[in-house]
């Protein structure tokens, strides 16, 4: 097949992804992944193979990004991948495959740590922690926000509030709630307390740990 959608959800179902990670868990992603290597990695050359590049840069950091996704599913057994994929797609409530989605979300993200949250909540889906509709919600939050802001996230919890401001674009994400309190009963000033919603507990727990 010559479609990348296509051929990354096949090799999510039927690749044996733990064997994969597991040979290449010792080298470097940066070690292996160049133009020659790639066509020696079926699971990789695969996605990358029928893809054009504007130049090896491209490439590199796509299947950079494709690997660390996959290495988030390598626990998941081969059955328990292909049912919760074909039960989405023969489902027809979204007009894309499940491959496709994935895809367009890795394709337009940057490659620092963002393909490892991706993957990690696609791993919480499969295992029923979320709905799909969860995560794809939390998929296009990731991939709309600065990866430094998402890690921030990671310092509210409920038992020990943030009380500092933060950017527009997570204080609209749908990941916290903001309340104006008086923290200290000397206070004559309200300060912003942050909580996590549950859709940000998800993203820290499922997908940031």
């Amino acid at each position: 097949m010559n479609n990348p959608n296509t051929n990354l959800e096949l090799v999510i179902k039927n690749s044996d992804l733990k064997e994969f990670t597991k040979v290449y868990a010792e080298l470097t992603i940066d070690a292996f992944i160049d133009e020659g290597v790639l066509k020696d990695i079926p699971v990789l050359g695969t996605v990358i193979g029928v893809m054009k590049f504007g130049n090896s840069i491209h490439r590199h950091l796509t299947a950079k990004k494709i690997y660390k996704f996959l290495y988030q599913l390598n626990s998941i057994p081969q059955e328990k991948r292909i049912a919760k994929i074909n039960e989405i797609n023969e489902s027809r409530k979204y007009q894309s495959s499940v491959g496709e989605m994935i895809f367009e979300t890795l394709d337009k993200i940057e490659s620092d740590g963002k393909p490892e949250i991706i993957g990690k909540l696609f791993a919480a889906y499969i295992e029923e922690k979320i709905d799909f509709q969860i995560y794809l919600r939390l998929a296009f939050i990731v991939k709309s926000l600065f990866y430094y802001d998402l890690l921030d996230l990671k310092n509210i919890t409920k038992k020990n509030v943030v009380t500092y401001s933060i950017n527009d674009s997570i204080a609209t994400s749908g990941l916290i709630e903001t309340d104006m309190i008086y923290i200290n009963e000397n206070d004559t000033e309200k300060k912003p307390q942050i909580t996590l919603t549950s859709l940000g507990e998800f993203l820290i727990l499922l997908g940031m740990k």
